[in-house]
């Protein structure tokens, strides 16, 4: 998948709408508690910044609103956080491309901490130009199961966000 083109497209075309989300949207802001930090991977415009303030550090290579403009698999740390939540940027290209993204993002979580998911499943349906050049990872409920057992997660939920066709998944990474 070429990343210019991704970067391009989220970073000049997409606009976030995460009312059509019952759970991978201001749902989120339910889950995490007062004291836990958040890594917010291809976090976009940033959304969850003002309600999460300094608790909230965002990474998206395409978009300036970021606290780092950077990719995943660019992004270097040394630093854990309590959550992680992924809604919709581990998306693009092929298997190859997204499982070592995966294994990046379990790995900047604390052992017993938690990771929230938006995943595509494969489909390109934004209504904006340049959708059709981009190549969306085909996300399954199975592979939600395979790759969290591989990364020492454990998939606590995995259904269809209620107002969409994305997944919504919550995995949870071991002691």
């Amino acid at each position: 998948m070429d990343k210019n083109t991704v970067n391009k497209y989220f970073g000049k075309t997409w606009k976030p709408d995460y009312k059509h989300y019952e759970h991978s949207g201001w749902a989120l802001l339910d889950k995490v508690a007062e004291h836990e930090t958040v890594l917010d991977i291809g976090c976009g415009f940033h959304l969850f910044k003002p309600h999460w303030g300094e608790r909230v550090y965002g990474i998206d290579p395409a978009n300036e609103e970021a606290d780092e403009v950077v990719g995943i698999m660019e992004f270097q740390t040394d630093k854990q956080w309590d959550v992680a939540i992924a809604l919709g940027s581990l998306n693009f290209g092929t298997a190859e491309d997204v499982e070592p993204q995966v294994e990046k993002a379990v790995s900047l979580v604390k052992p017993g901490g938690r990771i929230y998911w938006r995943q595509n499943p494969g489909i390109g349906d934004h209504p904006w130009k340049g959708v059709e050049e981009i190549q969306f990872f085909p996300w399954t409920f199975d592979l939600n199961y395979e790759w969290a057992q591989k990364y020492g997660c454990e998939v606590v939920e995995c259904k269809w966000d209620a107002k969409s066709d994305r997944i919504y998944a919550e995995w949870h990474k071991g002691q």
